[in-house]
């Protein structure tokens, strides 16, 4: 009697290949589980090469799982980006997906990790998988990689929005609309966001807006056959679209077409509750720019009245929404808490070009100097936090930031003469929120330029005052 032969196994998982060790095959193999690693399987000639073999200690941590315990920082740590003279590899698209769930998800939570592994899978086979994984990769680079030379992000930026816009299937009789293609449009407009392309953005924004009516998450009746964690998903998605068209409405000057939404999202048992809450927050948030707004913002700034101004002014200074934000998370807490306070800078410039400002105003959004104490309350919340939290928001907080301290410069110079001690306190704000502006990778040229100009008519005006030269 023959001895019988050890099982072969036909296929490891991709860390066992990689590593070149063995693998028992199983769904998820005996080392995997052993490592808490991924265990994955996909079918790549190339991989199977031993000239492309990492070292185990490599493997392990690109695919290592973090555990529940693991911080922010820790997850969205420096890595290499990819190298696109070769097809992404499956290891360096799954090493994104905790930078991604941690820092992209919370803002823009429509596609869970689960979905992008299984588009992960798929976009071999599926163009419209392989262009929202393009897309879901330049994002995360995007907002993840400020350890990296501004340039270098740009060019990886640059050739995965390219490619994820080659790759879709076209708009053609027989294609149907999805979530995948519309959140894909999303993310390519965040992109050219952050390139400064903002006409391309604009035209991906509106791409993205044609899919919500197509998907018709507007129709009640459609919305009630769907289950009840679909149902939250598409409301997000609505929401989400909204949101980025209220800013790119007040910061290009544009209509805004989508009304608000009939409900807010319905609770989600599967999303975590914490970003549930921040989610409903920043939809509070927006509804702030309602058409009236919007309207006055983009066209007759003559129409604006006091009345409507302490109106405003009210609603943006609510006390129980300041507690509520405070229970959130750092990272929750930077986009909300500025984008209030670039809100209260715009009402104060609509009000400043009807020249309804008054040194002796009873309501701050009416006074001359209301800008300057946005700029100490955001200079103490900006001290407390970290400025990697800041930068993860990418270039909707920057252009948030310029805005204000562009208003904040233009008061400084243009404003009553005040006391030496007053004026320096103003000069330490600005100089504060100059530093960190001027951290972040994708700050265009042409924003660096206008804010160094009036940086350096305020250090020509104030040369009395010391350290005021560190403005130049």
């Amino acid at each position: 009697m023959e001895p019988r032969r050890k099982h072969q196994v036909s296929k490891a998982c991709d860390p066992c290949r990689r590593r070149k060790v063995r693998c028992n095959g199983q769904q998820r193999c005996q080392q995997c589980e052993h490592l808490g690693l991924r265990c994955t399987y996909t079918d790549n000639q190339s991989a199977r090469s031993r000239k492309n073999a990492l070292r185990r200690g490599t493997l392990i941590s690109a695919y290592k799982i973090p555990s529940s315990s693991t911080t922010l920082a820790q997850v969205v740590g420096p890595a290499s980006p990819p190298d696109l003279s070769v097809p992404l590899s499956t290891a360096y698209l799954h090493s994104l997906i905790p930078k991604y769930m941690a820092y992209v998800y919370p803002f823009n939570p429509i596609m869970t990790d689960e979905e992008i592994r299984d588009s992960i899978r798929k976009m071999d086979s599926d163009r419209d998988h392989a262009a929202f994984i393009h897309a879901f990769t330049g994002v995360t680079v995007d907002l993840t990689q400020s350890n990296l030379a501004a340039s270098q992000v740009s060019e990886q930026i640059h050739e995965l929005t390219r490619r994820a816009i080659e790759l879709r299937t076209p708009f053609v009789p027989g294609v149907r609309p999805s979530i995948l293609r519309a959140i894909t449009s999303i993310y390519i407009q965040m992109c050219y966001m952050s390139l400064g392309q903002h006409d391309l953005g604009f035209f991906y924004l509106r791409e993205a807006l044609s899919m919500i009516h197509l998907l018709r998450i507007e129709d009640k009746t459609l919305m009630a056959s769907l289950d009840l964690a679909e149902r939250s998903r598409r409301q997000r998605l609505y929401w989400l679209c909204f949101i980025h068209e209220r800013f790119i409405s007040i910061s290009h000057y544009s209509p805004a077409t989508l009304s608000s939404f009939t409900q807010f999202p319905e609770e989600d048992p599967g999303l975590d509750p914490h970003i549930s809450q921040g989610w409903t927050q920043v939809i509070k948030t927006f509804l702030l720019l309602e058409p009236t707004f919007i309207s006055l913002w983009i066209g007759d700034r003559t129409q604006v009245t006091a009345a409507w101004v302490e109106q405003k002014h009210r609603e943006l200074a609510d006390d129980l929404w300041e507690l509520e934000v405070s229970m959130l998370s750092d990272l929750q807490q930077a986009d909300l808490v500025i984008t209030r306070q670039w809100m209260r800078t715009l009402l104060w410039q609509m009000a400043m070009s009807n020249c309804l400002l008054s040194s002796h105003a009873s309501c701050p959004s009416l006074s001359l100097e209301m800008p300057l104490g946005l700029s100490t309350q955001l200079r103490q919340f900006l001290t407390r936090i970290s400025q990697n939290t800041l930068q993860v928001h990418g270039s909707s907080i920057l252009s948030k930031l310029l805005e204000i301290l562009n208003t904040i410069a233009d008061v400084v110079l243009h404003g009553p003469t005040v006391t030496v001690e007053e004026t320096t306190s103003r000069i330490d704000d600005i100089l504060f929120m100059k530093e960190v502006i001027f951290s972040f990778r994708n700050l265009q040229q042409v924003s660096r330029d206008i804010l160094t100009e009036k940086l350096a008519l305020i250090s020509e005006r104030f040369l009395h005052i010391d350290g005021v030269w560190q403005l130049v």
